[in-house]
């Protein structure tokens, strides 16, 4: 199968206002993105208005939403799972018991049960690298590993019957499904492997953030490969957008008839690289296939 390349020419500038946009999400007819370093939460509204949602006391990452609209997000440093109310921010869950390291992306189910990624160790500060697991967080709080030990489960993703969890394998340059269903200790299974981007000084290829289309596909963001691919249902390359010296994190489907894929891009992706200024924005293009 041939691989299409979608022009930069297509792609504009959506917010260039934000220091680390990651965690893109489409709920209730309007983008949401999560801005790492500045520490908030945002949605946009129909019109482009940006609104703060909420702000946080340390870096927060992944966001999602259960079927009654509740927002959810991860708190990075001091792994904790968050609920967003009108009276504040709540803690779900704690999951340092389990020892997690840089608690990262996040999908969560319908009835509220929620799935964390984290990195494992800090590749930024010189952590030493070591696999980690999906922790999977019930209604109640009550938290658990799954999933087979992955080098970086990083973007997640589940799928409409939330049978099936999507996870990027950023240093091993796969994306894993597991059954939400199975046995904490199910191996899962290899959806794809990614081959590192022409010109890549690594070995292996970086997929991120990614989300579902309706037609079973991945996109997926690579930032180390500086570009955002789209997987089909086979796991088979189809589309490619290169990004130049820039990095995507992550990318979500939205928009008017769930075709307009929404794609951060920092120009830096070290978490822990100083920002004086807001150089992360939200890039968009139109896609053929819709979103979910």
């Amino acid at each position: 199968m041939s691989t299409s390349s979608i022009s930069t020419s297509s792609v504009e500038v959506f917010d260039d206002r934000l220091f680390f946009p990651e965690s893109p999400r489409w709920h209730d007819g309007a983008l949401w993105v999560s801005d790492i370093q500045h520490r908030t939460v945002f949605r946009y509204d129909p019109d482009g208005r940006r609104v703060p949602v909420a702000a946080f006391a340390a870096d927060q990452s992944g966001i999602g939403f259960d079927a009654a609209g509740r927002l959810f997000a991860v708190s990075m440093p001091d792994c904790r799972l968050l609920t967003v109310a009108e009276d504040g921010i709540h803690q779900v869950a704690d999951l340092t018991p389990l020892n997690p390291v840089l608690c990262n992306d996040l999908a969560v189910a319908s009835d509220g049960t929620a799935y964390v990624t984290q990195l494992g160790f800090d590749m930024w500060g010189g952590g030493q690298f070591q696999l980690s697991r999906v922790i999977r967080v019930r209604p109640d709080g009550t938290a658990e590993e799954i999933g087979p030990p992955m080098a970086s489960p990083n973007g997640i993703v589940l799928s409409p019957d939330e049978r099936t969890l999507y996870v990027s394998e950023s240093g091993g340059g796969k994306i894993q499904a597991l059954s939400t269903a199975a046995d904490p200790a199910d191996a899962g299974k290899v959806f794809a492997e990614l081959a590192p981007a022409a010109g890549s000084p690594l070995p292996v290829s970086t997929p991120d953030g990614i989300c579902l289309d309706s037609a079973g596909g991945i996109w997926a963001a690579d930032p180390t490969g500086h570009r955002v691919v789209r997987l089909d249902s086979a796991g088979a390359l189809t589309d490619q957008i290169d990004f130049g010296d820039d990095q995507p994190l992550a990318v979500a489907l939205g928009g008017e008839e769930n075709r307009t894929l929404f794609i951060c891009v920092v120009t830096d992706s070290n978490l822990h690289a100083p920002r004086v200024k807001p150089t992360g924005r939200i890039m968009t293009t139109a896609v053929q296939i819709p979103g979910l």
